[in-house]
C-alpha cells in the first residue's frame, strides 16, 4: 500500500504555503542588516552582499534588488561610524551596487538553481558552485568598490584628481573586501544555495522566469 500516494491524493489536502511576499522581503532585509552590524567592527568584511545575492536567488531579480537596496540603505544610513546619507553620491553608489547583487542573485537562479536541486551534496557540483560563487563574489565586490570610488571622486572639484586620490586611499581596503567576499561566496554558495533551492521548490516560490518556463507543463 502506497501511503504517500494516498496521502497526496486525499481530498482537501493542501500544499504548504510560503509566507506573504512582503514578510519574506522584510525578513531578509532584517537578516542582511543584522549581519552588517554584526561585522561592523571588522573593516570591509561583510555578509550583506551575499545575503542580498541569496535573497535574489530565492525571490527573483526585482525583489532581490529591492532587498539589497533596502538593506544597504538602512545599514549605511544608520551606520554609527558615519551615516552614508552625509555623502549622497557614496550612499547612492552603495545602495545601487548592493541592489545589483540582489538582481544578479535572481539572474543566477536558472544556471545555479536546477543543478543545486538535482545534485545536492555531489562533490563535482559543490566544486562547480564554489567556483561560480567565487567568481560572482569577486565581480560583485569589484563593481561595489568601483561604484564607491566613483562616488567619492565625484565630490572632488577635479574628478580625475579625486579619482586617483580615492583609489589610493581605498586600495588596501578594496583588496581586503575583494578577497574576503570571494572566499565568502566560494564557501557559502555550495552550502546555502542548494538548501534555498530545495526550500523554494517546496513552497513553489520560483522566480518569474522559471514560472513562465513551466507554464503549460502537466
Amino acid at each position: 500500500m502506497n501511503v504517500t500516494s494516498s496521502t497526496s491524493a486525499r481530498p482537501g489536502a493542501r500544499r504548504p504555503e510560503a509566507p506573504p511576499g512582503p514578510a519574506i522581503d522584510a525578513l531578509l532585509v532584517a537578516v542582511a542588516v543584522s549581519f552588517g552590524y554584526l561585522l561592523i567592527a571588522v573593516p570591509n568584511i561583510e555578509l550583506i552582499t551575499f545575503t542580498a545575492f541569496a535573497a535574489g536567488f530565492v525571490l527573483g531579480r526585482s525583489r532581490g534588488a529591492l532587498v539589497g537596496a533596502l538593506a544597504m540603505g538602512i545599514y549605511s544610513g544608520l551606520n554609527p561610524y558615519g551615516s552614508g546619507l552625509a555623502v549622497p553620491p557614496l550612499y547612492v553608489a552603495q545602495v545601487a551596487a548592493t541592489a545589483l547583487a540582489g538582481f544578479i542573485g535572481g539572474a543566477s537562479r536558472g544556471p545555479l538553481g536546477s543543478s543545486a536541486r538535482n545534485a545536492t551534496g555531489a562533490g563535482r557540483t559543490t566544486v562547480a558552485h564554489s567556483a561560480a560563487g567565487a567568481a560572482i563574489g569577486f565581480v560583485l565586490t569589484a563593481v561595489y568598490q568601483s561604484a564607491v570610488v566613483l562616488g567619492l571622486a565625484s565630490l572632488s572639484p577635479e574628478f580625475r584628481t579625486g579619482l586617483f586620490s580615492a583609489v589610493a586611499a581605498n586600495a588596501f581596503f578594496s583588496v581586503v573586501h575583494l578577497v574576503s567576499n570571494t572566499v565568502i561566496f566560494a564557501v557559502l554558495t555550495p552550502l546555502v544555495l542548494p538548501r534555498l533551492a530545495a526550500r523554494a521548490a517546496r513552497f513553489g516560490r520560483r522566480g518569474p522566469e522559471n514560472r513562465r518556463g513551466s507554464e503549460g507543463a502537466p
